[in-house]
């Protein structure tokens, strides 16, 4: 598959995308909350190192950094439809990046930069391709990562 996707086919895989993480989100909020940030990763990397998922998934990058379209789609998830679809889970109608971060008590801008980190690494590992990151293990990154990811998360 082309790593230029449609509007269509980004949004039904950022919706994918969404409902893995919202629901991993919602269980890690209810679950103790030091695993929270592993949490988060584990169902990330679950989904990029899924040969059916992670060429929809580079379409999304591509088109995100590449277009105003694609910039604005990726938009509209990281502030809004991945929380209201973990807000879903939790049983909290239209949860936004705002709320989501009141329930899990820290500020936003903490959550944008859990969503950097995570999207710099992907960048990095599957569309540039720099070594070592692109050969790691999914564990690999998951343990480098967490503590970074948790600081931000609490």
């Amino acid at each position: 598959m082309s790593e230029a996707i449609g509007a269509e086919e980004r949004a039904a895989a950022l919706d994918s995308l969404g409902g893995v993480l919202g629901e991993a989100g919602a269980e890690a909020i209810n679950g103790p909350r030091d695993q929270l940030a592993e949490s988060l990763l584990r169902a990330a990397f679950e989904l990029w190192e899924d040969p059916q998922v992670r060429p929809k998934l580079l379409g999304i990058l591509h088109a995100a950094v590449n277009s105003e379209e694609g910039a604005a789609q990726m938009r509209q998830f990281l502030a809004n439809q991945l929380f209201a679809q973990a807000g879903k889970a939790l049983g909290i109608a239209g949860m936004d990046i705002y709320q989501a971060a009141e329930t899990i008590k820290v500020p936003a801008i903490h959550i944008n930069a859990a969503a950097g980190q995570v999207w710099g690494v992907v960048l990095l590992r599957y569309i540039v391709k720099l070594e070592p990151i692109a050969s790691a293990s999914s564990e690999e990154l998951i343990q480098l990562l967490t503590p970074t990811i948790r600081r931000y998360l609490g």
